[in-house]
């Protein structure tokens, strides 16, 4: 049991070190795309995920967004930044 719970919690403390915000700019809805601010090349649908509650609309398009990077190199798209 002691060894499962160091698993564990060896993968939720990577997790957290791995995972780190970003922002870039909301390029396109249909399909879903973002550039990031530190890299020239657009993120691809694959790779983004939102939340339902990140609500975007047309009007959001070309405006500042912010993300989380993912430890599988996934990016969960957060919302607009106000």
């Amino acid at each position: 049991m002691h060894s499962v719970i160091a698993k564990l919690r060896g993968y939720a403390q990577d997790g957290l070190q791995n995972t780190r915000g970003e922002f870039g700019q909301l390029l396109s809805l249909t399909p879903l795309s973002v550039k990031l601010d530190e890299d020239p090349t657009p993120l691809e649908p694959y790779e983004l995920a939102t939340l339902r509650s990140a609500f975007l609309r047309q009007e959001d398009v070309g405006k500042k967004v912010a993300l989380l990077r993912c430890t599988n190199d996934q990016y969960l798209l957060l919302g607009v930044v106000e």
